[in-house]
C-alpha cells in the first residue's frame, strides 16, 4: 500500500514538536500501569528474557548516546508503549504464526513429500534456508504495504515518530504474525526443522532491534548486505522518493527493484498520516478494527488506484 506520509513530525535537530509531546500527560499514567503489568507477565512467562532485554538497554543506549543521528530522550514520548510491545507480543506472535503459516502450507503439503532438505548436501542447506527467509520475509513485509487490510495493522509499526532500538518493538501481533509465517512456511515445505524456525527468529529479531537504532554510523563495507540503521530509516522516512522502498534485505530489494540509499542525503523525519496514537498498549491492538483504521486504509486504496 503506497501510504501517504504525514507532515514531517519531527526534524534531524530533534528540536521540533515531536519533542514538546514528551511532558506527562494522563496517558502516562495508563502506560506505567500497562508497563508493570508487562513486565510482571513477562517475568513469569519469560523470566530468562528479561535478561536479555537489560543486556540490549546497556548495549544500545550508550551507542545511541555517543552516536546519535538526532538528538532525543531515552525515554521519549511512546517508550513504555513500545518497551510493551517488546516484552509481551512474542507469545501472540508465535501463536499467531504458527497458525498462519498452517493455513498458508496447507494447499502445498505435498512438497513435503520430496524430503529436499534431506537430500541436499549439509553446505547448501543452510544457503538455502536464509535465502528462502529473506525473500519470504521481504514479500510478506511488502504485502503489508500492499493489501489495505494488513496496513491497518502494519500502519502501528510505521505510526513510530523518534526512532530507536526499542522502536523496533512497536508491531500489532497480527501484523508481525503475518510477515513471520510468509517468512517460514518456505521453510516448513522443504522439511526444514523447529531449530530452523527458531534460529530464524532470533536473527530477524535482533536485526530489527540493530536497524531501527538511532545512530548515525554507516557501515560503508556492509551497508549493501546487510540492513543497517541507515538502510531501514529510509524506510520509515517521510521523503516521498522513500515511499515503499527498503523492505528488507539490500540485495533482495534490489532483486525486486525496491531499493534506496542515496549517498549525500538524509531524510527528514518519521511518520505517516495514519491516526495511529503514539502510546498506549492496549490503543495500538484496537487500532486496526476501529473505523478510522478502516476508513484510511480504504481511502487510500482509492489514492492509490487514481494515482496508478
Amino acid at each position: 500500500m503506497n501510504q501517504r506520509l504525514a507532515p514531517r513530525p519531527t526534524d534531524s535537530t530533534g528540536d521540533g514538536a515531536a519533542n514538546r509531546t514528551d511532558r506527562p500527560t494522563r496517558a502516562g499514567l495508563v502506560a506505567g500501569v500497562t508497563l508493570v503489568a508487562a513486565l510482571g507477565v513477562a517475568l513469569v512467562v519469560r523470566g530468562p528474557g528479561i535478561v536479555g532485554f537489560a543486556v540490549l538497554f546497556l548495549l544500545f543506549v550508550p551507542l545511541e548516546k555517543l552516536f546519535a543521528r538526532r538528538p532525543q530522550k531515552v525515554f521519549r514520548h511512546g517508550f513504555v508503549t513500545d518497551f510493551t510491545h517488546l516484552l509481551v507480543n512474542r507469545f501472540f506472535v508465535t501463536i499467531g504464526a504458527v497458525v498462519l503459516a498452517i493455513t498458508m502450507a496447507l494447499p502445498f503439503l505435498w512438497v513435503r513429500s520430496f524430503h529436499v532438505v534431506d537430500a541436499l548436501p549439509a553446505a547448501a542447506s543452510l544457503p538455502l534456508a536464509a535465502s528462502l527467509a529473506f525473500v519470504g520475509n521481504y514479500w510478506g513485509h511488502r504485502l503489508t504495504h500492499r493489501i489495505p487490510f494488513l496496513w491497518r495493522f502494519h500502519a502501528v509499526h510505521h505510526s513510530i515518530r523518534e526512532m530507536d532500538w526499542v522502536a523496533a518493538g512497536r508491531l500489532h501481533p497480527l501484523d508481525s504474525a503475518f510477515t513471520q509465517a510468509f517468512t517460514i512456511v518456505p521453510l516448513f515445505l522443504l522439511g526444514y526443522s523447529g531449530g530452523v524456525f527458531a534460529g530464524v527468529a532470533v536473527v530477524f529479531t535482533l536485526l530489527a532491534i540493530f536497524q531501527h537504532a538511532n545512530v548515525r554510523l554507516r557501515f560503508p563495507v556492509v551497508r549493501w548486505m546487510v540492513p543497517t540503521p541507515e538502510w531501514h530509516h529510509w524506510h520509515h522516512a517521510i521523503d516521498d522518493e522513500a515511499i515503499n522502498k527498503n523492505f528488507g534485505l539490500p540485495v533482495v530489494d534490489k532483486l525486486f527493484g525496491t531499493a534506496y540509499m542515496p549517498r549525500d542525503k538524509y531524510l527528514t523525519g518519521f511518520g505517516i498520516h495514519d491516526p495511529v496514537p503514539q502510546d498506549g498498549y492496549f490503543r495500538h491492538i484496537a487500532y486496526p478494527f476501529t473505523e478510522k483504521a478502516r476508513a484510511r486504509a480504504t481511502g487510500q486504496a482509492t489514492e492509490d488506484v487514481v494515482r496508478g
